[in-house]
């Protein structure tokens, strides 16, 4: 049972005991609390203290008045003392207990408790059973009138049969559901249900579960005493007693009215016999209502297809002829049926004419061939197919088409064969036009002498064989690869700027140096521009190569300070000479003179002025010979070549860089006799300068006694080689092959220009000869320079060939 205490006490060994006895209790001290509780909870019993009605016994019955019929009342009293039990008695309590609550007491009272509520219900029921049974078929006769003039329309139906059976049982809410698959759907909901209108549940898991299962109506008179009804989901509605009635369909069920109530006990045996009389009736007229519902929507959707089909063929018929295309339709005996307005304007055909009219009647012979041997393969093979073709107007003009084929079949199912052509001639001349276009760009670019590189803004997907030899690389290294890749590393954040995607890249020329196979830099002026290539936006990029250019700015430079170099030592030598000639002349007097003086001085007293005379004298004849070599040097310009002995070159070369090569090696001369060679006096004092102060910078200074700088001179084979080999450091196999290039230095920013042994070797070649260079790291260098003698030359003349370094060295 369910027990209300409406006490002040809490009494927690009471409710323990009833609760242990298997009795729901329930706790509220507040009586108006307590009203509101049992407008909404079903209670058995009641459970009110006896001190509290002493005071006041009103509220009891206002608690009565709320309560459902056949509500019990326990008195609780502490004692049995008659004063003590007196105000139980007067409010007439149906049983009572005193304190301390023995539990066997406690289960006598209780069990007497639910003896009388059991009595009750069989009371309630045989006062039920024995109304007029005359009344209910009344009642159901009524409800038949009721449903069956709501005509045919289901959901007018389904809304009569929850109204009349809300009246029938006095429900407070009522809904009905229709069964599709598994999925309950309310169409119907009224009363304390309304909101679950639309709702949809899974069937077997639902408050009307086991009525559908069993197919039997089902009367709950209670949900929380009863275990076929989902005791969770009817507290979540607030139902206490329920009527669920399933509606079939001959043996189907095809759904289900719930009654319900949020007080138990609220239906009874007449109300479960009169819907269960009703149950098959009512399946009965859902069924009827259900079927006209789906034949008025069958009828619907025919006219709405009918409507829509109408529509389809107008629309169809108003699209084509205002398509571009030109279409017809012809039978397999190749008479049109059908043809588009287009079709028809561009043939100048009216509709009546298009079965009579023939293909050679429109077109020349060849192309009515053609045209009908292309439909036969169509109808041969039922496989649609797309072709290009010239067919010309009736004027003769020549107009291109893109026709489609494809098979059809009307109604009777006779094979069909539709055509639709677009005009591409516009498109068609335009392609011919873009070839043209761009097989001349193609040749422009690949006969171009400029190396083009084409790029997305990724990797390369064009050069032009101009690009291959300024890279000195093959193709299938180049294409697919990126222009950064060979752009020298200094100046590729310049380059991505330059070389962005197409349409992003900085406009304009700009300088960059590239490295080629060979690791040579080279300088080239870039330009790009944005334009469609192979179809796509693409960037042309053109690279016109500097390097000649740059080289010859760069001897042009070089000639000129050499001419101002000469002309300044020319110079010097000239005004140094002047003095000099006095100097030399004024110590030779003075010598004359002491010699005339010496017989009148003692013996011994001029031997000290006689020497500084000598050593002034050995001074001067110094100065003489640089004077001589700053001559020689200045002599530079002269290009005529002349007979020149290399040995006195060397030598006014050694005395210029003196002061270079005393603080870091010995000179160590292996000279032997050499004929004289045809040359520039000048130009050759130029190369062995620059070699002796290559020699010398490639050894560190500090320790001269332990480095030497051989100069070796000697003849073979009717030419000199002269040898300048150091004990420095040395050159690396990897930079062997590129000392001879312009601007390539290993020195100092600041110690070299990479210009020196580019300059010597084109002076050496410049008369006829050749230089070399023998290195090992850490071993020392040695260059070997091989000069035709002056007879051989002079008799061979100038373009005579040379014998290779190795071959003379070998022989020598």
């Amino acid at each position: 049972m369910r027990i209300l205490l409406v006490t002040i006490g809490a009494y927690p060994e009471l409710i323990e005991e009833m609760t242990r006895l298997g009795h729901h209790v329930l706790f509220e001290p507040e009586p108006m609390a307590a009203g509101r509780l049992l407008a909404t909870e079903c209670v058995e019993v009641l459970a009110v203290e006896a001190s509290r009605l002493s005071r006041d016994a009103q509220w009891l019955e206002s608690l009565r008045a709320c309560a459902a019929p056949g509500t019990l009342v326990l008195g609780l009293a502490p004692s049995l003392e008659e004063a003590m039990l007196a105000p139980l008695l007067a409010a007439g309590v149906d049983e009572f207990l005193a304190a301390p609550f023995p539990p066997a007491e406690v289960r006598t009272r209780l069990g007497l408790l639910a003896h009388r509520r059991a009595a009750f219900a069989r009371q309630q029921a045989l006062g039920a059973s024995s109304r007029n049974e005359l009344s209910r078929m009344a009642d159901v006769i009524q409800i038949q009138r009721d449903i069956m003039q709501a005509g045919l329309d289901l959901q007018r139906v389904m809304e009569r049969i929850c109204e009349q059976a809300r009246a029938l049982c006095e429900a407070e809410g009522v809904s009905l559901g229709l069964l599709e698959a598994n999925t309950l759907r309310y169409r119907v909901s009224l009363g304390s249900l309304e909101a679950f209108s639309g709702y949809q549940l899974q069937a077997d898991t639902s408050l009307a579960g086991p009525s559908l299962l069993s197919g039997e109506v089902l009367l709950i008179h209670d949900t929380e005493a009863d275990t076929r009804v989902n005791r969770e989901g009817s507290r979540r509605l607030g139902i206490r007693s329920m009527i669920t009635v399933p509606l079939k369909a001959g043996e189907h069920v095809a759904g289900v009215l719930n009654i319900v109530s949020s007080r138990p006990q609220a239906f009874g045996e007449r109300s479960r016999r009169t819907l269960e009389l009703l149950a098959v009736m009512l399946g009965a007229a859902m069924a009827n209502a259900s079927e006209y519902e789906a034949k008025q929507k069958l009828v619907a959707e025919h006219g709405a297809a009918l409507a829509a089909l109408q529509d389809t063929q107008q629309m169809f018929t108003s699209f084509m002829d205002n398509s571009p295309a030109l279409a017809f339709v012809r039978d397999a005996e190749g008479r049109r049926v059908w043809a588009n307005e287009p079709y028809r304007r561009f043939y100048k055909l009216g509709m009546a004419e298009l079965r009579n009219v023939t293909d050679e009647d429109l077109m020349p012979p060849d192309v009515a061939r053609q045209m009908r041997q292309k439909d036969l393969e169509v109808l041969e093979t039922g496989l649609p197919s797309v072709t290009e073709s010239m067919v010309p107007s009736l004027d003769g003009k020549e107009f291109h088409w893109i026709t489609y084929r494809f098979i059809l079949r009307d109604k009777a199912g006779q094979t069909l064969l539709a055509h639709a052509a677009l005009d591409i001639t516009e498109h068609t001349q335009a392609e011919v036009a873009l070839r043209h276009s761009e097989e001349s760009f193609r040749s422009l670019i690949e006969r171009s002498p400029e190396a083009i590189f084409v790029h997305r803004g990724g990797p390369l997907v064009y050069v032009n064989p101009s690009a291959l030899v300024f890279l000195k690389q093959p193709a299938s290294r180049v294409e697919g690869a990126s222009l950064l890749d060979f752009v020298h590393p200094e100046d590729r954040a310049l380059a991505q700027g330059m070389l962005g995607p197409p349409g992003r890249g900085q406009s304009g020329a700009r300088e960059l140096r590239f490295l080629n196979a060979n690791g040579r830099v080279l300088t080239a002026e870039v330009s790009f521009l944005n334009l469609v290539f192979l179809g796509e936006p693409a960037t042309v990029i053109s690279a016109r190569d500097l390097t000649e250019r740059r080289q010859m700015q760069t001897r042009l430079v070089l000639s000129d300070r050499l001419v101002a170099m000469g002309t300044l030592a020319a110079g010097v030598a000239h005004e140094i000479n002047n003095p000099l000639a006095f100097v030399v002349s004024n110590l030779d007097f003075m010598a004359a003179e002491l010699q005339a003086v010496a017989r009148e001085l003692p013996p011994g007293r001029l031997t000290e002025v006689e020497e500084v005379l000598r050593e002034a004298s050995m001074g001067t004849s110094r100065m003489r010979q640089i004077v001589g070599d700053l001559k020689m040097l200045s002599r530079a310009d002269d290009e005529a070549p002349a007979p020149v002995n290399l040995k006195h070159v060397i030598e006014s070369a050694l005395t210029i860089a003196r002061a270079e090569l005393r603080p870091r090696a010995q000179v160590v001369r292996d000279y032997s006799d050499i004929p004289l060679v045809e040359g520039s006096e000048g130009r050759f004092a130029q190369v062995f300068l620059n070699l002796f102060i290559n020699a010398a910078q490639a050894i560190a200074p500090g320790q001269p006694e332990n480095n030497e700088i051989r100069i070796t001179l000697r003849s073979a084979q009717e030419h000199v080689i002269v040898e300048v080999k150091d004990t420095g450091g040395g050159i690396p196999a990897d930079l062997r092959a590129r000392i001879f290039d312009p601007f390539f230095t290993t020195k100092p920013v600041g110690e070299g220009t990479g210009l020196g042994l580019f300059v010597c070797q084109g002076i050496v070649t410049r008369f006829g000869g050749e230089i070399s260079v023998d290195s090992q790291a850490g071993q020392g260098t040695t260059f070997r320079l091989i000069f035709p003698a002056e007879r051989t030359r002079r008799e061979t003349g100038a373009q005579s060939s040379l014998p290779r370094c190795g071959s003379l060295a070998s022989s020598a």
